[in-house]
């Protein structure tokens, strides 16, 4: 995306100042105020060829300090970038070999006629989830800007990625079942091969430059409306094209003045009428694939800068989860990824007819333009270059690990909107003989609906050891390439976050009993289900033994309940109540409840799972239930103490007293966010 953009944000972001470039000595272009070329046609200026070298700075050359990457013919990854008919058949490849994973489609041609594919990653047979439900949807675009080879490896890193992981057990296996990921990996096909024909060229001046390997738009003659020619020695059709970023509809022809968009030579100009190319129609065409009322994340890869370009609706809840995302994401990187969120009724800041734009209003879900490394240009690898454009071209060596860079990040942003946690199953067994003393799990019910189901409810007795099997309906675990249970980079919680309480309240002094759940050894990493294997994926399930003290002093059968608080790898709480299931809507999630059972976004500690303990195992259950700690609504806050003192400065410190006892009972995460 970078190119001249509104300088108050930039300033504000901390963009660096090479973006914004001057005349340069060795061309007569001139720029204006807003670092426009007012004389493209000049002599000297668009006629003037450069030529992208290691060292060599001599007359009209441009030293780069490291060797400038060519396209190169590879199907497989390489220490650089691959040729775009490389890239092709590599995504054909993937679809063909993988037909149960992968679905292919053409959603539109370029001005040339090149057919635009996008692919829709998960499981093509099947449109449901495990559970029974319609998958939801994420969408990366790439290759918007044809100069930013960065962005169609990247896409591909992802594609190669994800069938990779598509049977690990862990949690590529949960997105492939779960999530259908939609992917257009080169959106402007005829801008990228323009600029991979002339790879070490460029047209205009060293601080704007145009054709060639720094072409920016697509080719689109805006006189004749046809296609422009991929001579360089054209100098009008160096100029030329339309800026797919600037051609949707959210915020089409804003800032005008400022921005240059309506100028057909400016860098960012966005043509005469919104969705005029036939880029950007494919583009709302693959979205579909989804399909599209399913779509709950949006990501254009571009470079450079790195930022997350992030639009703000002025849906409140919408907004508020798409910066707690981004938030997630972007330090989901060892590299300095920053907010860069654009809230609607900022001057400048309404939207720009960008994609992310057309995504974040039109379908209310998180959505940025995600400008990948470098943060200056070619000086943060070594380079020599003080040109702003610089940044464009990474060296070949830096490749690989960008690629895996921004698949990271990515991961954790399907992961957390693929679903939110929610309990799946549990048995609790006598520790000694394994015999089964409740069972219980979550199963469709018709609809958006499920009910528990109770295969076994007997009672625990005091004095008795057990050992409780949990499972959830996803991987909680992160590991890493060693099997050990990691924090997944940038995030809060480690490899084992959670509580879990059995609690007696209509017990004398309302004993709980706590369950060491929050242990890396608790989780399990091979098959077999209760009451030592996962459950469907590694780490959707964990062991934990607790005893009931045998001095309890009870009577008959009391109810107990089971308090569960976790955070998955990616921070998100648990969905209170799994009875409705949880799904995405007008840009928040719905049916994700608390403790206390209201909807929201932020869910909180699971208190559905009823039990009793009795003095003998063969009583039967209790007709009360129970209600755990976290669940009690709290009492209204204590009034102000009295001025002058007194009686009523106790009354209240007794009353604050009380607060605290309560606020300690209830201890899951949910009641600490």
């Amino acid at each position: 995306m970078a190119g001249p953009v509104n300088r108050s944000l930039l300033a504000r972001l901390g963009v660096a100042a090479g973006l914004l470039v001057s005349a340069n000595a060795s061309t007569q272009c001139l720029f204006d105020q807003f670092n426009e070329i007012v004389n493209p046609f000049a002599p000297g200026c668009g006629d003037v060829r450069f030529t992208y070298t290691e060292n060599d700075s001599s007359g009209l050359n441009i030293a780069l300090g490291y060797p400038p990457p060519l396209p190169v013919a590879s199907l497989t990854a390489v220490d650089g970038f691959r040729e775009y008919a490389s890239l092709h058949m590599q995504h054909q490849a993937l679809m063909i070999a993988n037909p149960d994973e992968v679905a292919g489609t053409i959603v539109g041609q370029t001005l040339s006629g090149r057919d635009i594919w996008a692919y829709r990653i998960g499981d093509t047979a099947d449109q449901l989830t495990v559970d029974g439900l319609p998958e939801p949807a994420v969408m990366v675009n790439t290759g918007t800007h044809a100069r930013e080879w960065q962005t169609p490896e990247a896409s591909t890193e992802l594609f190669e990625t994800l069938i990779e992981t598509k049977a690990d057990g862990g949690v590529g296996q949960y997105l492939a079942e779960n999530l259908n990921v939609v992917i257009l990996p080169v959106l402007n096909i005829d801008g990228f091969i323009q600029t991979q024909n002339f790879a070490l060229s460029v047209t205009a001046d060293p601080g704007q430059p145009r054709d060639g390997r720094m072409r920016r738009k697509n080719l689109r003659n805006p006189v004749s409306l046809g296609l422009i020619d991929a001579d360089l020695a054209t100098v009008g059709d160096n100029f030329w094209g339309v800026d797919l970023n600037r051609n949707s509809p959210i915020g089409f022809g804003l800032n005008n003045g400022s921005w240059g968009q309506g100028r057909e030579t400016s860098l960012i100009f966005r043509s005469l009428s919104t969705v005029s190319e036939p880029e950007i129609l494919a583009l709302q065409n693959g979205a579909t694939l989804g399909p599209a009322d399913r779509l709950r994340m949006y990501t254009d890869i571009h470079a450079f800068t790195q930022i997350y370009f992030t639009p703000l609706t002025g849906n409140t809840r919408r907004d508020n989860i798409t910066v707690a995302l981004m938030n997630r994401m972007r330090v989901a990187s060892p590299r300095i990824y920053r907010d860069g969120r654009d809230g609607p009724g900022e001057v400048g800041n309404q939207g720009i007819g960008t994609t992310a734009d057309y995504f974040a209003y039109t379908f209310q879900i998180p959505s940025w333009t995600l400008e990948t490394e470098p943060l200056n240009g070619a000086q943060d690898y070594g380079g020599t270059s003080t040109h702003g454009h610089s940044g464009f071209i990474l060296p070949d060596d830096e490749v690989a690990r960008m690629r895996d860079d921004v698949t990271n990040m990515l991961w954790l942003g399907f992961y957390r909107q693929a679903a939110p946690p929610r309990i799946q199953a549990v048995q609790i067994s006598e520790a000694a003989t394994g015999d089964i003393v409740y069972a219980a799990s979550w199963v469709a019910a018709g609809g958006t609906d499920r009910t528990l189901s109770v295969t076994s409810n007997n009672a625990l007795v005091p004095g008795g050891d057990y050992r409780l099997w949990l499972a959830f309906n996803k991987p909680m675990r992160w590991r890493n390439a060693d099997g050990t249970i990691v924090r997944f980079r940038g995030q809060t919680v480690d490899g084992a976050t959670g509580s879990a309480r059995l609690e007696l309240p209509t017990v004398a002094g309302e004993p709980t009993i706590s369950i060491p759940i929050n242990t890396a050894s608790a989780w399990l990493d091979q098959p077999g289900g209760a009451p030592n294997g996962f459950l469907r994926y590694a780490d959707d399930a964990l062991v934990a033994d607790f005893s009931i003290a045998a001095d309890l002093d009870i009577s008959g059968a009391v109810p107990a309940v089971l308090a569960i608080g976790n955070l998955d790898f990616a921070v998100a709480a648990l969905d209170a109540n799994p009875a409705t299931a949880v799904d995405w809507s007008n840009g928040a999630w719905i049916n994700y409840e608390d403790q206390f059972g209201v909807a929201g976004d932020i869910g909180g500690v699971d208190c559905t799972l009823q039990v009793f303990v009795a003095p003998n195992s063969t009583d039967p259950a209790p007709a009360e239930s129970a209600v755990c700690a976290a669940a009690v609504v709290p009492p209204p806050s204590p009034p102000p103490p009295p001025s002058g003192g007194g009686g009523g400065s106790l009354g209240w410190l007794l009353g604050l007293l009380l607060m605290i006892g309560w606020s300690s009972a209830g201890n899951g995460p949910g009641n600490r966010r």
